[in-house]
């Protein structure tokens, strides 16, 4: 079974990512440290030597993207709609497609091998009940609609209704290790004093961002 991953992100534009960090570092700060995020996510990803692409919530021709096709992966529109349509999208067609957002930098490339040799639902659990990873074979195509319509996203109980949903449908999920997003300053507290908070992000955080030890 041939396997691929593929990582939904936004360019990073001041003021339009990281909201929830905007009101105590700054719209700037935030940009610079989701850029950061987006770096060291593709980076972990394509360690895993699975086949990597982006989809991209901005413009194609956009000197972010380049940098980004630079590295050799392609980038695709995210399509309209909310995160069930744009995973649903993103997850289309016959190959099992492992499927990352860059909230999350601290997972093992390992980890998405697990998930790609897994003919079960692979989810990575975060912390907060949502999930920082999910792969899926899209045969039949029903499965998307099952994970991913009328989901109540960006709450706490997404991951439960996720897995409800699977088991009502008699499917097993295969459970990688649960880590965690970093959405709000107490994330990033937990990021910076993290042993595996990664070197490329630590000197954001640091030179950025006015956290107390």
């Amino acid at each position: 079974m041939t396997s691929r991953i593929v990582i939904l992100t936004k360019e990073p534009r001041p003021g339009s990512v990281k909201t929830r960090l905007i009101p105590s570092v700054g719209a700037h700060a935030a940009a610079r440290l989701h850029e950061s995020m987006v770096w060291e996510t593709i980076r972990r990803a394509t360690r895993s030597g699975l086949p990597t692409r982006v989809a991209l919530d901005g413009a194609l021709d956009s000197h972010f993207a380049e940098k980004i096709r630079d590295l050799g992966l392609p980038v695709d529109a995210q399509a309209n709609g909310d995160l069930g349509d744009r995973l649903s999208h993103a997850m289309h067609g016959s190959e099992r497609t492992i499927a990352l957002g860059t909230d999350c930098v601290v997972f093992d490339p390992e980890w998405l091998l697990a998930a790609a040799s897994s003919k079960s639902v692979s989810i990575g659990p975060a912390d907060d009940g949502g999930y920082w990873m999910i792969g899926v074979t899209p045969a039949p195509p029903s499965i998307l609609q099952t994970l991913f319509a009328e989901i109540p996203w960006s709450t706490s109980s997404v991951c439960e209704e996720t897995v409800a949903r699977l088991r009502q449908n008699h499917q097993e999920v295969h459970w990688l290790p649960t880590s965690y997003d970093v959405d709000t300053m107490a994330d990033l507290v937990r990021l910076r004093n993290d042993p595996a908070c990664p070197d490329a992000i630590l000197p954001v955080i640091n030179a950025s961002l006015p956290i107390p030890r």
